[in-house]
C-alpha cells in the first residue's frame, strides 16, 4: 500500500469516527485498527488487527490478554502492547470518577453499581470493603486485601481502623471472582459468618457481601438462602 492509499485511508478511518459513525455494531478490527495507528504509525494496521482478533477471539480477548502474548503478535512493539493494556485501566478510572457521589443507602441499584465498578476489569481476587454513615450514604471505599476471600481474608483491624477513621456507622464487603461465577462457596459463606459476628461484638454492623464476577454479582444479604447472616 503506498503511503498517499495509506494515509488516505487512516484519515477516512478517523473521520468516520469522529463523525460518530462507529457503534457497537462495528467490527471489532476496526475498534482495535484505528486504535493501533497512534503506536504503529508507519504499517497498515489493518492485518495486524485482524491477527490479534484472530487470536485472542474479539476485542475484550485483546485488551485483556497477558502482556507477553499479545507481543507475539507480529508487528507488536512494547509501545503498543502498552497502549493496549492501558485501555482497561483507563476506563476503569473514568467510571470510578463518574460515579464518585454520594447516594443514599435506600438505592440499592446504585451501590451494588457502584462496587461493580470498584472492580471492573480487575484480573487478580481482591477484596473491598464500602463504608456507610447513619443515614446510609457512602462515605468511602478502599481494597483491604488481596486474593481468596476464604483463604486470605480481611483483617478485622483493617476494618475497624478503617470504620474508625471515617467515622462510618456500617459496612458492605465485596470480593471478586475474576475466574469464576460469582455463586458464593461454602468457605465463602462460613468466612461471611465468622466476620460478621466479630464485627458486631465490636458495634461495626455488615450489611451485605457481595460478590462479584465481570458484570453479575450476588448479593448475599439480599438471597432468601443467605440474608440470615446479616440479621
Amino acid at each position: 500500500m503506498s503511503d498517499n492509499i495509506h494515509e488516505g485511508h487512516r484519515g477516512r478511518l478517523k473521520r468516520e469516527f469522529l463523525n460518530g459513525t462507529f457503534s457497537d455494531d462495528t467490527p471489532d478490527y476496526k475498534w482495535l485498527e484505528i486504535l493501533l495507528f497512534f503506536s504503529i504509525p508507519q504499517k497498515d494496521t489493518n492485518p495486524i488487527a485482524h491477527e490479534l482478533i484472530n487470536k485472542f477471539g474479539s476485542l475484550s480477548g485483546v485488551l485483556e490478554a497477558p502482556v507477553e502474548e499479545i507481543k507475539s503478535v507480529k508487528g507488536i512493539s512494547d509501545n503498543t502492547a502498552t497502549l493496549l493494556k492501558l485501555i482497561i485501566p483507563i476506563a476503569r478510572k473514568y467510571e470510578l470518577q463518574k460515579s464518585r457521589s454520594l447516594f443514599e443507602y435506600s438505592d440499592r441499584e446504585h451501590i451494588e453499581q457502584y462496587i461493580l465498578k470498584q472492580f471492573f476489569g480487575l484480573e487478580k481476587e481482591r477484596i473491598g470493603v464500602l463504608l456507610l454513615n447513619q443515614i446510609g450514604k457512602v462515605i468511602d471505599f478502599r481494597f483491604l486485601g488481596e486474593g481468596d476471600f476464604c483463604e486470605v481474608g480481611v483483617s478485622t483491624r483493617e476494618i475497624v481502623k478503617f470504620v474508625l477513621d471515617k467515622n462510618a456507622q456500617s459496612i458492605i464487603i465485596a470480593h471478586n471472582h475474576p475466574k469464576n461465577y460469582a455463586l458464593p462457596s461454602a468457605d465463602d459463606i462460613a468466612a461471611t459468618e465468622s466476620l460478621v459476628n466479630t464485627l458486631a461484638r465490636l458495634n461495626i454492623r455488615v450489611i451485605d457481601h457481595v460478590i462479584i464476577s465481570g458484570n453479575d454479582y450476588v448479593s448475599l444479604a439480599q438471597s432468601r438462602k443467605y440474608s440470615y447472616i446479616f440479621d
